[in-house]
């Protein structure tokens, strides 16, 4: 099974970062690599889109130049009318991972942490487009946007970068509190619903009550760089 970066599993830990040379002309990160987090259809066994199964109709460009990165996911089959975020967890030196790069590389040689970088209720289509810009040092002096403990990450462009981008559901809009589930990691959440912990198998259903949160996708950039 892919090793992946789970948001809700990585706020314990301490944080490391270490800066990577800074990209001097612009570079496309390869990529994406586009799969479910979850089970959007909510059914058990192995009858459909599964956990690690490729989000069909998903694509995205990572473009890097001197100063930072711009992203941009296009994705399907989100619940019309929820609430999402979009974060990115980035490694500022992939050659240094241990194996494929996960959440206690964020912590170790390869440098890194999670930034915010979209939020939106989804319309009807199901369908949604989320983009993030990073600037080199973004994270330094973050406070309340990034989870913990990655308010002191410092992101660095380099065309060893890998980025791993999470959209996270909090679930239906919740009145008065819908600019906290489209800004912030926590908002409108009471109960994380998935995805699997490392290690364990099974049908992880994406978030489908009020209160209900989970990261649901993931785009990786840079993996085959």
């Amino acid at each position: 099974m892919r090793r992946i970066v789970v948001l809700g599993m990585a706020l314990g830990l301490l944080l490391s970062a270490v800066a990577a040379p800074a990209a001097a002309k612009t570079t496309t990160l390869d990529g994406p690599n586009a799969i479910w987090l979850s089970d959007p259809e909510r059914d058990a066994g192995d009858n459909g889109i599964e956990q690690n199964d490729s989000i069909t109709g998903a694509s995205g460009t990572a473009t890097l130049n001197g100063n930072g990165a711009t992203i941009t996911v296009k994705t399907t089959g989100l619940e019309p009318g929820h609430t999402y975020t979009m974060w990115v967890a980035y490694f500022n030196d992939r050659t240094t991972c241990v194996g494929e790069c996960n959440s206690p590389d964020l912590f170790g040689g390869a440098g890194g942490g999670v930034l915010y970088g979209d939020g939106k209720v989804v319309g009807g289509s199901g369908t949604a487009t989320f983009s993030s810009r990073l600037n080199n040092g973004a994270g330094a002096n973050a406070a309340g946007g990034p989870p913990p403990p990655f308010a002191g990450a410092v992101y660095q462009a380099g065309e060893n970068n890998e980025l791993h981008v999470v959209i996270r559901s909090h679930g239906p809009k919740i009145a008065g509190q819908v600019a906290a589930q489209t800004h912030t990691f926590g908002g409108g959440c009471s109960v994380n619903v998935g995805p699997a912990p490392p290690g364990t198998q099974g049908d992880f259903p994406t978030p489908l009550n009020a209160g209900e949160c989970g990261d649901v996708q993931l785009f990786i950039f840079g993996q085959n760089g």
